[in-house]
């Protein structure tokens, strides 16, 4: 009813007005900040980051903290010396701007990594907060992040809904099953992912709003049939999302299905808006989704945090939905699309993924099934022989 969309569309502006609010005094307190700022630096900062080895350039730099002098009202910090990463000479030098995308590329790779594995990201990553720092030793550039007011902080169940969903997405575009996942990303509650009516509504309305926000090659579409894209020879084509159109694709689906869009959600597709807006500023066919999905096949290899619904949805991907057995077809292509998009070759690809637990297990299956497809045709063989040995000795007689 009327009344009813009334309320749900106030409770809905009096939320987002109270998460704009709680987030500008966050920001203003800047405790809060020097917090978070080593929060950050304790994960990538290219001097002791923990992981700073498993990112390109070797982690990223992260200004200095001045505890002994900050307050709530005060900051101090290292002064960073850098240029934007879209300032470029007078005279266009493409080394130089070969120089800045690789820069962007590294703050996209920090960016998937906070997102999709630590849950620690710097929402506001725009051209002001990341810096091209040039070494007064060398002629080597490294990347700066800068303005810590807002960290935003993903659980662990959403990090695993998104690697699904961007996998499902692109080498399956089950949007079914990116429906399903729905509830695993804090988007929609239980009652409308359980039920099979409105499930099967919104995977209508998601797949029209995939439609407006994916952009593939020519002859191709989200709309294609799950079996049209299974198996086969070709590689997976990767399509181009627009970050912007996505959040109101889902904005508009929230009266209908009562949508629910945490700040990390609204976040994380604004930074990641924002990078590929930088890129494009320099490389106008550059496609931020080219680096979240060899990523997003990585992490569900991995199952680092051994998620039920990761595992459910490799099996998916790799199965036939005609007869549940793995197929060849689809796991041929996983290890072609790994090979494609990630730069390595194809027996890299595989030794890395047999190192992981999901590898193992998924070749281990693939293993059993052959020895019981190899053992089956042995016993059709030894009774075709049988009734072939019966049949001459009935001749006989």
């Amino acid at each position: 009813s009327i009344s009813d969309t009334s309320r749900l569309i106030n409770t809905e502006l009096v939320s987002a007005t109270d998460e704009f609010m709680s987030r500008v005094f966050e920001e203003m307190d800047y405790r809060n900040e020097a917090r978070n700022a080593k929060k950050f630096a304790n994960l990538y900062s290219n001097k002791y980051g923990s992981v700073r080895h498993a990112l390109p350039g070797g982690g990223v730099i992260v200004p200095e903290i001045f505890d002994d002098m900050c307050t709530e009202n005060v900051l101090v910090m290292e002064w960073i010396e850098g240029s934007k990463l879209t300032s470029l000479s007078e005279e266009v030098d493409q080394n130089e701007v070969k120089e800045n995308l690789s820069l962007i590329k590294q703050a996209l790779y920090c960016t998937l990594s906070q997102l999709l594995e630590f849950g620690c990201m710097h929402a506001d990553p725009h051209g002001g907060n990341l810096l091209k720092v040039t070494s007064s030793t060398s002629s080597s550039s490294t990347l700066a992040y800068l303005d810590f007011g807002i960290l935003a902080t993903i659980p662990s169940t959403v990090r695993d809904g998104l690697v699904c969903a961007v996998a499902q997405l692109v080498f399956a575009k089950d949007v079914e099953a990116v429906a399903s996942l729905f509830g695993e990303l804090d988007l929609l509650e239980s009652e409308v992912v359980d039920d099979p009516k409105e499930r099967a509504a919104l995977t209508k309305a998601l797949t029209q709003t995939m439609q407006e926000v994916l952009v593939y090659p020519a002859g191709e579409s989200i709309s294609l049939s799950k079996t049209s894209t299974a198996g086969g020879k070709d590689n997976t084509n990767i399509p181009e999302l627009k970050f912007d159109k996505l959040l109101d694709g889902l904005v508009r689906l929230v009266p209908r299905f009562k949508f629910q869009l945490p700040p990390y959600f609204i976040n994380n597709a604004r930074a990641l808006g924002t990078l590929e807006g930088i890129a494009r500023s320099l490389d106008p066919e550059f496609n931020a989704f080219s680096l979240m999905y060899p990523y997003a096949l990585n992490r569900i290899l991995e199952n680092p945090s051994g998620s039920p619904v990761v595992e459910a949805t490799l099996q998916n991907m790799v199965r036939s939905s005609e007869t549940g057995k793995i197929d060849r077809g689809k796991v041929a292509r996983l290890l072609r699309d790994s090979a494609l998009y990630t730069g390595f070759s194809k027996r890299k690809v595989l030794v890395d993924i047999l190192k992981t637990d999901g590898g193992k297990k998924l070749a281990g299956e693939v293993v059993l099934q052959e020895v019981k497809h190899i053992g089956r045709l042995r016993w059709l063989f030894r009774r075709g022989r049988k009734k072939r040995k019966n049949s001459s000795t009935y001749l006989q007689l």
